[in-house]
């Protein structure tokens, strides 16, 4: 009289199957992207990784790691392509470069980012706010000429008073 076994061969049929569909669905998936499941390397898809990619570089924005931030969204555009995310990343590759808390802002190159997502991807539902983004840039900039355009004014005209006062001094004595 034997005790019943706890583990019967046909647990291990049931293991052999799971691994077995896991290898084939392993071929089917294409690309390059390396992703790990139940310790299995298998390869993912391009859009997978750059759609990775994008989404780590919006983190690296939200922790105010902008150089990281651009590294990873520059990735995603060379993963996807003509394809989604690269729309995405060009503009918010344009956001960090406007950003006012970004020490390396440059409104230049936020604006050449807006127009390249404009250029490349016009039918993306981004490509207003990139509009958005370049006018409001363009005419920081125009208001800042005409700021240094006045202070320039201004410290002629001080120069000019002091002039004068000068004159009034030397009439007067």
């Amino acid at each position: 009289m034997g005790r019943k076994r706890a583990w019967d061969g046909k647990q291990i049929h049931l293991y052999i199957a799971i691994l077995t569909l896991l290898s084939l669905a392993a071929c089917t998936l294409n690309q390059t992207a390396d992703t790990s499941i139940l310790g299995i390397k298998i390869r993912g898809s391009k859009a997978d990784e750059a759609r990775e990619h994008f989404t780590l570089g919006k983190k690296y924005l939200v922790q105010g790691n902008y150089g990281n931030a651009l590294k990873e969204l520059e990735k995603a555009i060379v993963l996807a392509g003509e394809k989604s995310p690269a729309d995405e990343s060009l503009f918010y590759m344009g956001l960090i470069y406007a950003y006012p808390a970004n020490p390396a802002k440059d409104f230049g190159k936020s604006i050449f980012y807006c127009r390249k997502l404009i250029k490349d991807y016009p039918k993306s539902p981004l490509v207003e706010q990139a509009k958005a983004i370049i006018g409001i840039l363009q005419e920081n900039d125009k208001l800042n000429r005409m700021v240094e355009r006045l202070n320039t004014i201004i410290e002629e005209s001080k120069k000019v008073d002091i002039g004068i006062e000068q004159k009034k001094r030397t009439k007067a004595k």
